[in-house]
């Protein structure tokens, strides 16, 4: 009888251990599980301000198992040797690395390298004093933290390739920009140089004074590009689109067609015109790129700079004709919207590629035919309002 009640007395004490061992285990797990979310939400902030989270953040980390941590390496061209808790044992040279790049030492301390082109980091979290769950647990935290370590670095490092790139595109485009205004310049230089009497001089200073506003748009323009690279229309999101064209402004169309002949200084024989709804940067980008190729291979061939230019409507369509039959292209018609495809050392084989992608941007097409011995190119605007 005595036994048996010794007996009974003993599974009552081991099924009220395992009771209390389990509520324990139920604790610390959802412990965790919340110091984990903690941990988690942390992600955001490793992207914006990645080494200084992790010490900002230190209690956090050191809640869930993680009081010593280290990391050195190089960040950006700078030195760096952070230490936060207790130190943690050099790890014995030899030791082996697992798949995952990390090595480990009777798991008390556990490393990884980050390496990428403007960093190379090595960490290491070490785990001595730990056991059982909480060791596991650790563990586990650690693990966590190296993948969103991993992916806060590629973050970056993406983000820093679309930057450059994106910045790259903008030097293209505001490089072939500022030669056309450069152009300009030096047409309006050798105008006033070749001035023999004050009359002459006096009928172009009339003319600068026209086109000043205009040319100071242009630098604005690039100005403004340089200093914000997503602003300029031909790169980022245009400023009208199809499914939003009552956001642009109504536009004389033989007014901008007339200012833009007289900034490259280009007689413009118009005919018809228009008032429409469109991209007044998408316009102006046309404009330049095509007048501005009639004046420069006018005058390397030595021929009036003269353009005629057709205004009509085709249904729902405004369309413009700018026709140059005496003025023969040293390139393949076909390639005239390549980009770098060019006749000359001058220009870059840009501008009519640029002007083209930014028409398209804003809804409309710009495409090219042969005429006599040139070309008719043509700007396709579809306006239901005209």
């Amino acid at each position: 009888m005595i036994d048996l009640y010794d007996a009974a007395v003993a599974l009552v004490v081991a099924g009220l251990s395992i009771g209390f061992t389990m509520l324990w285990l139920r604790h610390l797990s959802r412990l965790h599980r919340r110091r984990m979310g903690q941990l988690l939400a942390l992600r955001e902030a490793l992207h914006d301000d990645l080494l200084g989270t992790l010490v900002l953040h230190q209690r956090t980390l050191a809640q869930l198992g993680l009081v010593s941590m280290d990391w050195r390496g190089n960040w950006y061209g700078s030195p760096v040797l952070t230490r936060m808790g207790p130190p943690i044992p050099a790890i014995v040279h030899g030791a082996a690395p697992d798949g995952g790049g990390r090595r480990r030492l009777d798991d008390r301390v556990l490393c990884q390298s980050f390496q990428f082109d403007d960093i190379s980091l090595d960490f290491r979290i070490g785990l001595k004093g730990l056991r059982g769950e909480r060791h596991l647990f650790a563990v586990q935290a650690a693990e966590v933290l190296f993948a969103m370590l991993q992916g806060a670095f590629a973050a970056r490092q993406l983000a820093l390739v679309a930057a450059v790139s994106q910045r790259a595109r903008v030097g293209v485009f505001l490089q072939h920009d500022m030669r056309n205004l450069a152009q300009w310049v030096q047409l309006v230089a050798e105008d006033f140089a070749a001035a023999q009497d004050d009359q002459t001089l006096m009928v172009r200073a009339r003319r600068l004074r026209s086109n000043a506003a205009l040319a100071a748009n242009r630098a604005e323009r690039m100005a403004k590009a340089l200093l914000n690279p997503t602003w300029q229309p031909s790169l980022s999101a245009p400023l009208t689109s199809r499914e939003h064209p009552e956001a642009a402004p109504m536009l004389d169309l033989d007014e901008h067609i007339r200012q833009a002949g007289e900034l490259h200084q280009v007689e413009i024989e118009l005919e018809g015109g228009a008032w429409l709804q469109w991209d007044e940067q998408a316009l102006a980008t046309v404009l330049d790129n095509v007048l501005g190729n009639v004046s420069t291979l006018s005058r390397e061939r030595v021929l009036p700079a003269h353009c005629r230019v057709r205004v009509m409507e085709e249904g729902q369509d405004i369309v413009v004709h700018f026709e140059t039959p005496q003025l023969p292209l040293e390139i393949p018609l076909d390639r005239l919207f390549e980009p770098w495809a060019t006749s000359g050392t001058v220009n870059k084989g840009l501008g009519m590629y640029q002007a083209r992608k930014q028409a398209q941007a804003a809804g409309g097409e710009l495409f090219a035919e042969p005429l006599g011995d040139g070309i008719r190119v043509v700007l396709s605007i579809p306006c239901k309002k005209s």
